[in-house]
């Protein structure tokens, strides 16, 4: 993890060296041609214009500190008394919000790069198309939990179609619905990356949604995966921060 918010900080220093003095793009018109020209490389829809550039620095500054913050977040920790009894419901929901913030982080840095403005999330689509524009390397495989821990939603599940289940119990929507069942139910491995920024999604929308709670996290062995997910979330930021450098 260190070597992860180490390369970040890195690759965002190279980006400041090509973004220069700060505010200086905006009377510098050949500066704004030479950003453009980067960001192009993810959207050709991107202007030359110093107040399209500006917007587009601001963003891509409020989408990487949040990034960097998460990551830094060494051992995640959250809750009432998690300072003075610490325990793994803390650890798990610790591992829950980092995600929530380096997701958010992400889906802010993304988005400016693929100049999508409304405010709808990413789609798969848009994973697919911003991951290949990083060309990042082979995925290592995110294994899915132990079945084990997973008993407890097994015998919950009894009650209706798993698909049924999962969608009411973590109030999903159709498509994060389809990555959690075929990670947690059907027990396959997340094998890409663009499965990886799914999954992330969707458990970041089943945590900020209030519906996956820290104690499921802990019985589903969910936190080493959490940790993981933040960690892959970064992974891809520093490639999309190569390729402007």
């Amino acid at each position: 993890m260190a070597d992860i918010t180490k390369n970040l900080n890195n690759v965002w220093c190279d980006l400041w060296k090509v973004f220069g003095t700060y505010g200086s793009w905006k009377s510098d018109i050949p500066k704004c041609k030479d950003i453009q020209a980067r960001l192009l490389h993810f959207n050709n829809s991107h202007s030359n214009d110093p107040e399209h550039i500006d917007d587009v620095v601001q963003s891509l500054s409020r989408g990487f500190y949040l990034i960097k913050s998460g990551l830094e977040w060494c051992e995640p920790t959250a809750g009432h008394n998690s300072i003075d009894k610490l325990n793994a419901t803390h650890k798990a929901r610790g591992a829950q919000w980092r995600l929530v913030m380096t997701y958010g982080g992400f889906e802010t840095f993304a988005k400016t790069l693929l100049t999508k403005k409304t405010k709808k999330g990413l789609s798969p689509n848009e994973f697919n198309q911003f991951t290949q524009k990083c060309q990042l390397n082979s995925y290592k495989p995110l294994y899915s939990p132990n079945k084990t821990k997973f008993k407890t939603l097994e015998k919950w599940l009894t009650i209706k179609s798993e698909r049924e289940a999962i969608l009411d119990f973590l109030s999903l929507n159709d498509g994060d619905t389809k990555i959690i069942q075929r990670w947690l139910i059907e027990k396959q491995n997340i094998s890409s990356w663009v499965d990886a920024l799914k999954l992330s999604k969707a458990l970041r929308n089943a945590t900020a949604h209030g519906a996956l709670s820290a104690t499921k996290v802990q019985q589903w062995g969910l936190r080493k995966p959490l940790l993981t997910l933040s960690e892959n979330l970064g992974e891809v930021a520093v490639a999309g921060i190569q390729k402007l450098t």
